[in-house]
Parts: structure tokens; C-alpha cells; sequence
């Protein structure tokens, strides 16, 4: 599977202080994609236009600070998902409590240190991650129960009404008008059952890497 691209958003009003961040972070893997907005009214503009992985938000900032810009976006459900680091040059206990009340996930004082912010941004986006994978594999089961369901409602009585077609065929005589009518329904039954068969082969699908899961949605 390849390796998932994560975006990450800082957002600071001082353009030294992102700077020093985005050298930091593209050091730390240069496959992260680095975004930047210089106060909280961009920040907002960019998470909408671009989903970040992870935004790295300072709080004292012009117009609109840090702590506005968190509640808006934990005020969204699609953001909420999204974790917030604070970076800030304010350390009192009631800075670090305020910024977690209002579902911050960490806290980073200023100036920072380099190694220890890489390993809380790398250790969220994996926990981010692995969230997400757990919620696609909840849906994936849930399909999976749904199909086997459907699987077994529609297979019992499918077998039942193309055993019933076969033996009225039995019955009745080539030159009777009903005998090409049954024909065409028990071929468009047989149809019906072999995808069905498609669909139960599919229901031992692999946890971890979803094979099989396009082909249950086409079918």
C-alpha cells in the first residue's frame, strides 16, 4: 500500500517562526506537504481548500487568534478530526488548560525544540491515521454484513423459484406458449444467482489491505 502524503498546515503571523517550522518538518520527511497562512482568517480559507493532515497553530495573532480559529474549526464535524498542536510562546498552566478545552491535541512551547516537535507531529499523524483506517475498516464490515445478509435473503428463495421454473418446464410441452416465457424467466434468474455467487466469494475479504472491496461495489 503506498504511503499516504500528509499536509500540514502552520499558521503563525510571524514569518520566521513558519520558517523555522517548515525547515524543520521537511527535514523530518521530505514527503510532507508544508502549508502556511499568516493569520487565522487564511488558515480557515486553506483547511477548507486543502483538508491539512495536522495544523501547527500559534495563539497570539492579529484579528483572530488561536484560540478563535481552534473553536471554529471544532465547531465543523469535518474538522474535528483534524489535530491541532499549539505552538506558543505563552506556558502557564491556564494557557496549556484553555488550549485543550477547546480540543486542542498538544501543546508546544516556544522556542521549540526541533526534535521534539518532529516527534509529536509524526506521532499524531499516525494516530490520525490509524484512526482512519479503523473507521474504513468499521465500513467495510458493515458491508460485508449487509451483502451476506442480502446474500442469504435472496439466495434461498432464488434456488426455490428456479427448482419450482424447472419443474413447470418439466411440465409443460415445447409447443406451449408458456414454454419460452419460463425459459426467459429461469435465464434471467440464473443471471441473478451467479452474481450472487460473485458476492459470496467475496466475503472473506482481507482486513488490512480491502481486497475485493471495488469489486463488491461494482457488484
Amino acid at each position: 500500500m503506498d504511503k499516504k502524503v500528509s499536509k500540514i498546515l502552520i499558521v503563525d503571523d510571524k514569518e520566521t517562526n513558519r520558517t523555522i517550522l517548515r525547515l524543520v518538518l521537511s527535514k523530518a520527511d521530505a514527503s510532507y506537504v508544508i502549508l502556511q497562512a499568516d493569520c487565522g482568517k487564511a488558515a480557515l480559507e486553506i483547511v477548507e481548500r486543502e483538508m491539512p493532515d495536522i495544523i501547527l497553530l500559534d495563539v497570539l495573532m492579529p484579528d483572530m487568534d488561536g484560540y478563535e480559529v481552534c473553536q471554529k474549526l471544532k465547531a465543523q464535524e469535518k474538522y474535528k478530526s483534524i489535530p491541532v498542536l499549539f505552538i506558543t510562546a505563552l506556558d502557564k498552566t491556564e494557557d496549556m488548560n484553555k488550549c485543550f478545552s477547546i480540543g486542542g491535541a498538544d501543546y508546544i512551547v516556544k522556542p521549540i525544540n526541533p526534535e521534539e516537535v518532529k516527534a509529536r507531529v509524526k506521532a499524531h499523524l499516525s494516530f490520525k491515521l490509524a484512526q482512519e483506517e479503523r473507521i474504513q475498516i468499521t465500513n467495510l464490515e458493515s458491508v460485508k454484513n449487509m451483502v451476506v445478509t442480502y446474500n442469504h435473503n435472496m439466495n434461498q428463495p432464488l434456488m426455490a423459484s428456479i427448482t419450482y421454473l424447472e419443474i413447470l418446464l418439466a411440465q409443460t410441452p415445447a409447443e406451449d406458449k408458456r414454454h419460452k416465457s419460463l425459459i426467459k424467466v429461469k435465464t434471467e434468474l440464473a443471471k441473478i444467482s451467479e452474481i450472487l455467487k460473485k458476492i459470496q466469494a467475496l466475503q472473506e475479504l482481507k482486513r488490512v489491505d480491502y481486497v475485493g472491496q471495488t469489486q463488491m461495489i461494482d457488484l
